[in-house]
């Protein structure tokens, strides 16, 4: 049986040979090259120009999908071919060729992040000839013809988002196994009944699953053990002592908690991590017991009562205690079904992402030729800021000031005629400042012009600022004009909460995760960030091999990053964004880090505390925003000076004491 459809003296034959090929050849090769075809033609409509070696990565794409829809390969396989090239385009160009061929009986099943991007794949198949009886398309928005829809989005009057809204109603949600074509968003596929619901056509199952952007195929929770004896103390001193299912869920609290500091001091004294099992609870006495752990107006933090739930969470399977990225208890589930085969994955950023390759179960095909990065960045540079970039320094009034002036000393410099698109946090606490107000008062404070437009080589009028949050960084290409990307920082998750998904994701709930391969992970996670978030950009488009000419801005205080962007990013410039500010300059930052930890031993110095950790020291202190490196910097410096203070493992402390709850 041949590995792909043609061979490579035939990849190489003329265009009028493969032409023959597709209307003689066998039914796969019919749908392989009838679905190049129409890629080609639609990738090319967007200005792209195919180099030799593109058409070929296509033909491959292409074949992959063929050998999973007529039965010659399974499994779970991976698309990596760098964004702009043409993967999302792949999946219109074959549904489009497979009704051109009349094969009624593959049905195929796209699932994508956001429901925008499927009311978007919705109208292109139908503007590609798919018949709208054959799509069917499942969300739980709301749909209301009345308002206007850009880019997939519904768009409210005053031109914000519609939240809760889509542009297509669903017409699949009730019954969707009529459909041969159908369209879920990633969560609509996770869980045991969804997938029975959606992955069957007319009684078996789908041929063929592509699943858009990366694979997440777990859920994990961490609990931080440090936070977890704070909100088993302070519930136990909000609570009244007379209750008696308060006093046993409390034991239960404090029982299970024992077993897992026992086995983190085990793990410090040089112990393998081991599988626990923490006391059981039937369900009926673990929904009494999320009844008393609901939040209470006399609480003092919300969070704490969550640790609780969680903990409770975990009370059915096993759970493990992690001591990198700061001691905690860890447990994962599938979020996606083993039953889920048959699966393609189109994720340009496989290759750099820890998180997704630690994932046993993916593969990237063998017969794949062009494994290399087909696309070059020579014309596009990359300047990095070395500051902080995280949501804490966004939130942070003097920090978000300080860089938001910075980008719009930067952008006052830039051709009127250039459209810049900008990235920034998401408002997730009404207390706070929205992160891009700080950054659109500074641009009108020296005089730019946010209502401004660009015209476009067709003659197209379209704005010349665009807006983004992170979570909006993959799907919508409505930015793909932009000469600009401006990252004001970048989203980060706490390392115990993105050790415990890196856990899931390997499927071994005893994968030896070290502090260096927890913090190598991390930097590759804001690397996928940076990279996806960067091609909504005109550099996602190729002419002859090479991506157009583009420039990002990048505040984040993370060198690592740029060598992780390099390998996927084949030829890109990175230059040091040099900060008018110098107090921006990272040689003043790694020095006030320092003062600000001497001011912290100082604190403790006043207090009768004998050890801390520093998970708890960086968040008590909030130091939780820095870069491992410059915080390491920083403390080495600190602990030169007479602190009475020592570093042991990964805590600070005088002498060793008991950590147990009594």
């Amino acid at each position: 049986m041949p590995l792909s459809t043609l061979n490579r003296q035939q990849r190489r034959k003329s265009a009028k040979a493969i032409k023959h090929l597709s209307k003689t050849g066998s039914p796969r090769e019919k749908l392989s090259l009838t679905t190049l075809d129409i890629l080609e033609k639609k990738i090319t409509s967007y200005n792209n120009v195919l180099s030799g070696d593109h058409k070929k990565a296509l033909l491959e794409v292409c074949d992959l999908y063929s050998k999973v829809l007529f039965g010659e390969t399974t499994g779970r396989s991976v698309v990596a071919l760098d964004c702009g090239l043409g993967k999302t385009l792949s999946v219109l160009a074959l549904l489009a060729a497979i009704t051109k061929l009349g094969y009624d009986s593959r049905s195929v099943m796209i699932c994508q992040s956001r429901v925008s991007e499927l009311c978007l794949m919705n109208d292109a198949l139908i503007e590609a000839g798919v018949a709208p009886e054959k799509i069917g398309l499942v969300h739980s928005y709301n749909h209301d013809p009345i308002y206007q829809v850009v880019d997939g989005e519904v768009i409210n009057p005053d031109g914000s988002v519609r939240l809760g809204y889509a542009a297509r109603p669903s017409n699949a949600k009730a019954d969707s196994t009529q459909f041969q074509f159908l369209l879920v968003s990633h969560n609509k596929v996770k869980g045991k009944r969804e997938i029975v619901k959606h992955t069957q056509y007319k009684g078996a199952p789908r041929t063929l699953t592509i699943w858009d952007e990366s694979f997440i195929s777990t859920e994990a929770t961490s609990v931080d053990l440090r936070d977890l004896k704070t909100a088993i103390n302070e519930y136990e001193n909000t609570q009244s002592a007379d209750m008696s299912e308060v006093f046993q869920f409390v034991s239960w609290l404090k029982e299970s908690y024992n077993l897992l500091v026992a086995d983190e001091a085990s793990q410090k004294a040089g112990a393998l991590a081991k599988v626990i099992t923490l006391p059981l609870l039937t369900d009926e006495t673990t929904k009494r017991y999320e009844q008393l752990a609901q939040y209470r107006l006399r609480d003092k933090r919300t969070e704490w009562r969550k640790h609780l739930r969680d903990l409770l969470g975990m009370a059915a399977d096993p759970v493990r205690v992690s001591i990198a990225g700061g001691e905690a208890v860890l447990q994962y589930s599938d979020a996606v079904s083993k039953q889920l085969t048959n699966l393609v994955v189109l994720d340009a950023s496989y290759r750099i992402r820890e998180l997704v390759k630690v994932d046993p179960s993916l593969t990237e095909p063998s017969f794949f030729v062009h494994r290399h990065n087909l696309k070059s960045y020579e014309d596009v540079t990359l300047h990095r800021l070395d500051y902080y970039g995280s949501r804490y320094s966004a939130e942070t009034p003097a920090k978000a000031s300080k860089v938001a002036k910075e980008i719009a000393m930067a952008i006052k410099g830039l051709p009127l005629d250039e459209a810049i698109c900008l990235f920034t946090f998401k408002l997730n606490d009404s207390r706070k400042q929205e992160h891009s107000l700080a950054i659109k008062a500074a641009l009108v404070n020296e005089g730019i012009d946010l209502a401004t437009t660009v015209t476009l080589g067709d003659g197209t009028i379209k704005p010349r600022f665009i807006w983004k949050t992170w979570g909006q960084e993959t799907g919508s290409n409505n930015a793909s004009y932009c000469t600009h990307v401006f990252m004001a920082g970048v989203l980060r998750q706490q390392e115990s909460s993105f050790l415990a998904q890196l856990v899931g994701q390997s499927q071994d709930l005893l994968k030896d995760m070290n502090q260096s391969t927890l913090s190598e992970a991390m930097v590759s996670e804001l690397a996928h960030l940076v990279y996806q978030a960067s091609l909504r950009s005109r550099a996602r488009i190729v002419s002859h091999g090479k991506a157009l000419s583009a420039h990002f801005y990048l505040v984040l205080d993370q060198p690592k990053i740029e060598g992780y962007l390099k390998e996927i990013m084949r030829e890109l410039k990175v230059v040091q964004w040099e900060p008018i500010d110098p107090t921006l300059r990272r040689s003043n930052v790694t020095g006030d880090t320092t003062k600000r930890i001497l001011r912290a031993f100082e604190d403790l110095n006043l207090g009768t505390r004998e050890q801390i950790s520093i998970a708890e020291f960086k968040k008590v202190y909030e130091f939780g925003d820095l870069p491992i490196t410059t915080f390491q910097v920083a403390r080495d410096q600190a602990l030169q000076a007479e602190t009475g203070w020592q570093l042991d493992n990964r805590s600070f402390k005088r002498i060793f004491t008991d950590t147990t709850l009594q």
